[in-house]
């Protein structure tokens, strides 16, 4: 064995001259058909110039070069398709350079903009944000996703705060009330689940600001002196009402119905104790509830 190769190493040494340029000449061309196997048995839509619309069956790219130096593995490799139809983005089965070399472009989208003032001025309304198309999908790409969200908003400039309130009709309003202990209920009860809340298109309904009214009572039947939780509607006497966003009215500019008007007295009535009514006036308006014990009644 030593000498055959020392024999055949002499004998190549000694003719290098001759074969050299061949042999880097059939290397080169080695080189490069592996190459193409490679690219081919990735499944190329460039190599195979290739590129069909709709859904083609026929525009399949499969490799038809033969490597002798493949193994039995890379063979089957070789031989699993890729297709260049368009209807290989539904079907999942596109070569990897489809969408480079046919030209396919998803839709492309700017971000949100900032979110729109309510489109009203008083109660509920809708605030909106857009985003634009920065350029659209072609040749089949991913379409445009949604360009407008919407939400619910509320605008509360016709706040009774802001002396936005129809006298008139607040003057003839009648001022149905519950004990204060009601109000603590409803706050502690929590926010109930919604389940619609999972979808895209639920807008969901903003909580009113609730406010309180501080009122003088100028007369009440006696009948309210008759129940520890009306006792204090008493004649000179000041209590406290809370408005929360439950009684709020969009009709009456998301305000309570018999909140009153400041300086004129307006009527009020117990529906737990329907006798106990009288009349009160408003003195003022506020956030939180001013009375030592929080709010006396609450609107209904």
């Amino acid at each position: 064995m030593t000498t055959r190769t020392t024999t055949t190493t002499t004998t190549r040494r000694t003719r290098i001259g001759e074969f050299t340029y061949p042999w880097l000449l059939t290397l080169g061309v080695v080189l490069l058909m592996t190459v193409g196997s490679t690219e081919s048995a990735k499944g190329s839509c460039r190599a195979a110039k290739r590129c069909c619309d709709g859904q083609d069956g026929d525009c399949l790219i499969q490799s038809s070069i033969e490597n002798p130096y493949q193994t039995s593995e890379q063979d089957e490799d070789i031989q699993e398709p890729c297709y260049c139809d368009h209807g290989c983005l539904d079907m999942g089965d596109c070569c990897p350079d489809f969408k480079d070399y046919c030209g396919v472009i998803d839709c492309q989208v700017s971000e949100w903009s900032t979110w729109s003032k309510c489109d009203v001025s008083c109660g509920e309304g809708t605030a909106s944000r857009t985003r634009d198309v920065e350029r659209p999908e072609s040749n089949g790409g991913s379409q445009c996703p949604v360009l407008e969200e919407r939400k619910r908003c509320h605008a509360n400039k016709c706040h009774p705060k802001h002396n936005q309130v129809e006298k008139s009709s607040a003057f003839r309003e009648t001022a149905m009330i519950l004990p204060g202990k009601y109000a603590v209920q409803s706050m502690r009860g929590g926010r109930k689940y919604e389940v619609r809340a999972n979808l895209k298109s639920f807008l969901d309904k903003p909580k009113s600001k609730k406010y309180c009214v501080v009122f003088k009572v100028e007369k009440a039947t006696h009948t309210c002196q008759n129940d520890k939780e009306t006792d204090p509607l008493r004649t000179g006497h000041t209590v406290c009402a809370v408005c929360d966003d439950k009684a709020q009215r969009d009709n009456l500019g998301g305000r309570c119905m018999g909140h009153g008007i400041e300086g004129r007295p307006t009527k009020f009535k117990n529906l737990i104790h329907p006798r106990c009514h009288g009349r009160w006036t408003k003195v003022e308006t506020r956030d939180e509830c001013p009375c030592p014990n929080g709010p006396d009644f609450v609107f209904v």
